[in-house]
């Protein structure tokens, strides 16, 4: 074989071989090796984060449990606290709450996310946990709780929150249910300072379309301590006048009584003048209950006026000042307001005493539903005496 050709076949063998190098060596490297990193940096990378926004919500819910408006109410927590001199308590027995269980297992995920905390103190041996400050006292509390009405039924605490988070974070909400768990439409807001409650009072911002009252949680509890003292008051003179009917032993007292109501009380009535259309009476009193005790509203539907009258001359005057500087509206209309003075003042009262007196007439000719009268006692079906009698065979 010459020279020349042994050449030529080296050649194509050395050609050959270059060409398969170069079709395979790249397929490892596109299919297997590239795609297998990739995967676990995203794989690693995920818990991170979850760890993260798992430990924050496990800080925030013992934050609050020894918070200012859950902690001296929580029985339990208040007990366990008071077995240490030093007020710590265990952090096993926290993480064994219901809340807690449904967020983690994990102890010491626990007492590392605690340790995150400006509110609370870990203690050395990391298996106790106490507040960080001592509890403020009642009065300095109730400067930082806000009342308010007028939420729709499916409120949440999540979408309360969020409402007034651009005013500051709310450390605590109460939904207040009545004895049925159904929502009464109210609620109690705890929040960082007074001076964010005094903000939310003042700017009054709405839910949507809705009009919401707001209070200092101080005058709310003031006005249902009147409310209470006040059924009470009229429960007991009620008990007292039935007993004098019966005994024949009224001597007068109860024209002084009469007398004594119909006193007219100044300056407690607001003139609320060229409202919006579509207006309701309850638009008008959630506008204006949260300024002091509102007696009694008189409006007529269509109409473009009103009367709001207060308890005292002060809440009429706090009312109409308050409602002229944030510049509220009712139905889409800045009202124009003035306290109802003179002759139409009198006028005024001689109409609520006429109303009174109407009222008083009315009752005393329908007469009660007490002994003998139907549903009550001795009534149709009523136990005790007067009832069905055994019939004798």
């Amino acid at each position: 074989m010459s020279t020349s050709l042994l050449f030529e076949c080296a050649e194509s063998s050395s050609n050959n071989t270059k060409k398969m190098t170069d079709t395979a060596t790249p397929v490892p490297e596109t299919v297997v090796d590239t795609p297998a990193v990739v995967v676990a940096d995203a794989a690693v990378a995920a818990p991170a984060k979850d760890d993260a926004s798992l430990s924050h919500k496990i800080m925030k819910q013992v934050e609050y449990y020894f918070s200012d408006s859950n902690f001296p109410r929580d029985k339990f927590l208040k007990g366990e606290a008071a077995k240490n001199p030093e007020g710590y308590v265990n952090i096993i027995t926290i993480a064994d709450f219901k809340r807690m269980k449904e967020m983690t297992s994990d102890l010491q995920l626990v007492t590392d996310s605690l340790k995150n905390s400006s509110r609370l103190q870990v203690s050395p041996d990391e298996k106790q946990v106490r507040r960080t400050d001592p509890l403020p006292d009642d009065e300095e509390h109730a400067k930082k709780v806000l009342y308010s009405k007028g939420w729709p039924a499916e409120t949440t605490i999540e979408t309360v929150k969020e409402f007034f988070a651009p005013y500051g974070a709310s450390t605590s909400v109460r939904l207040r249910r009545r004895i049925n768990n159904q929502f009464k439409g109210s609620l109690l807001a705890d929040f960082e300072s007074e001076e964010i409650v005094q903000k939310i009072i003042t700017e009054a911002p709405k839910n949507g379309e809705i009009t919401l009252l707001y209070q200092t949680f101080k005058q709310f509890s003031e006005e249902k301590k009147q409310e209470k003292l006040a059924k009470l008051k009229l429960k007991t003179e009620q008990g007292g006048e039935k007993r004098k009917k019966r005994d024949g032993d009224d001597d007068g007292e109860k024209e002084e009584e009469i007398k004594e109501e119909e006193k007219m009380v100044p300056n407690t009535i607001i003139q609320i003048k060229e409202v919006g259309a579509g207006l309701h009476m309850g638009d008008i009193k959630q506008a204006f209950a949260q300024y002091g005790k509102l007696i009694h509203v008189n409006y007529t539907a269509g109409a473009d006026n009103a009367l709001a009258r207060y308890e005292t001359e002060e809440m009429a005057k706090r009312a109409m000042e308050s409602f002229i500087a944030e510049k509220k509206e009712l139905a889409g209309k800045i009202p124009v307001l003035s306290i109802l003075t003179g002759e139409e003042e009198e006028n005024e009262w001689k109409s609520i005493f006429e109303l009174k007196q109407r009222a008083r007439q009315n009752g005393g000719n329908r007469g009660g539903r007490g002994r003998g009268g139907r549903g009550g006692r001795g009534g149709r079906g009523g136990r005790g005496r007067g009832g069905f009698k055994k019939q004798k065979n």
